[in-house]
């Protein structure tokens, strides 16, 4: 799903913003990306946010964010983590973080809960058009 909007600050458009959503709906289970977004223009990846509305427990929900099947967070310590007990999470700024048009998105789990996997995952990120 594609969504768009823009950031403006007293009424003045700043940065054209679009978002992009991978949703899991159950119970979440550690798996490769299967859906693909396919990018249409050239971006640059703001934001990357993960929620649940059933949060995991015993252990942090983990994502990945994947461009053209290769992870765009090289620290894999700054993946979107959600914590047990909690229903959301942004990562740190991945590494990678220029997208070209006809470049693809996906998303892994790398990570579940131990005890609850949690459940109803999604994950948004967050674009702007590239310069």
């Amino acid at each position: 799903m594609q969504i768009q909007g823009s950031l403006t600050i007293d009424g003045v458009l700043l940065v054209p913003i679009e978002a992009y959503t991978f949703s899991v709906t159950g119970a979440v289970a550690v798996a490769t990306g299967k859906s693909r977004i396919y990018l249409e223009g050239d971006y640059v990846v703001e934001t990357v946010r993960a929620a649940v509305n059933t949060a995991p427990t015993g252990a942090a929900l983990v994502v990945d964010l994947n461009k053209n099947g290769t992870t765009m967070y090289t620290d894999q310590g700054n993946r979107p983590s959600i914590a047990a007990g909690t229903n959301s999470a942004t990562g740190n700024n991945p590494a990678v973080t220029t997208l070209a048009a006809g470049d693809y998105l996906t998303v892994d789990v790398d990570q579940v809960g131990s005890t609850a996997a949690g459940a109803d995952l999604t994950v948004t990120v967050r674009v702007r058009k590239a310069s």
